[in-house]
């Protein structure tokens, strides 16, 4: 009896430790922007890291959704953004992390029409090497993150580049051609199909307003499949999916495709929010999803 009542005493210590080590922030967090090269082209990001600690510091890649750049998605009531909040929480468990804009979003260079989801995983293969340069990151512990169109992303580079050593996926887009069949119009996605290499299709945004991509965007819709890509990767796999969300739906089933096609250690995170995780609304949902994320990436870099 006092060996099994010693066994969960030692157990909650630790839980406790590492929720300590997500929830109370050890260290102060310190940005810079930064630049690299892809293709030709300049994309911009910005790194942040813990002030102290012990370096090289292991990091996490922040990967945007689409139409969206690193700064985007406003958190309400904090004046910060998604991700300046999500790289704040991360250096406060001595985690680094650069968040940037893929080319043609933001402040890169490059032009939105371009956007195709095999320029956005180069461009993340890009913003890894350029990690890989810096002497303040532990180029053993590189681990991506991406919401959304940028979970797609983080799921085929992690299937493609090795020094990915960790992966957390937020309301990733598992089935492309549904998701942006209901996004952009099944009529945009049908119209090019018959389109000519590089023609433009205008198409109608399901929250409002309107966009233009070329046909080989609507293209990758039929032959990026990131599912099949993450069964290809058997390193650490986090998965978190909101209950309501109306973007990539139904759930809980668009997060556990995922889950059911991988091979290695893993986790499905579900919350009763949105897309964004109700971010619009007030913080404390993202901020649950943050500390989970963090903990399963301290356990797993």
């Amino acid at each position: 009896m006092r060996v099994k009542s010693f066994a969960i005493a030692a157990f909650l210590f630790f839980v406790a430790l590492a929720f300590c080590q997500t929830a109370s922030p050890q260290f102060v967090a310190i940005e810079r922007a930064v630049s690299f090269e892809n293709d030709g082209q300049t994309l911009c990001g910005i790194l942040t890291l813990p002030e102290t600690g012990d370096r090289p510091f292991p990091v996490v890649l922040l990967l945007h959704g689409f139409l969206g750049h690193m700064n985007d998605l406003e958190v309400g009531g904090t004046g910060g953004s998604m991700y300046e909040m999500t790289a704040e929480h991360l250096a406060g468990a001595g985690l680094a992390s650069l968040r940037f804009d893929f080319r043609g979003s933001g402040i890169s260079e490059g032009s939105w029409e371009e956007t195709t989801f095999s320029g956005q995983i180069s461009d993340t293969i890009a913003a890894i090497s350029f990690l890989e340069s810096l002497p303040e990151i532990d180029k053993r512990k590189i681990a991506v993150l991406g919401l959304s169109q940028g979970g797609l992303v983080a799921a085929c580079v992690a299937a493609r580049d090795v020094r990915v050593r960790s992966v957390v996926l937020w309301s990733a887009v598992a089935i492309p051609v549904y998701t942006y069949s209901a996004l952009l119009g099944a009529d945009a996605v049908g119209s090019s199909i018959k389109a000519a290499p590089g023609e433009p299709i205008l198409a109608s945004i399901s929250w409002g307003g309107t966009t233009v991509l070329k046909k080989e965007f609507f293209d990758e819709l039929f032959t990026v499949d990131p599912v099949a890509e993450v069964a290809r990767y058997d390193g650490p796999l986090m998965v978190v999916s909101g209950l309501t969300d109306a973007i990539v739906f139904p759930q809980p089933q668009s997060g556990r495709i995922f889950i059911d096609y991988h091979e290695g250690p893993e986790r499905l995170f579900l919350q009763n929010s949105g897309h964004i995780y109700d971010l619009f609304e007030g913080k404390d949902h993202l901020e649950e999803v943050i500390d989970e994320s963090i903990q399963w990436l301290l356990e797993t870099l």
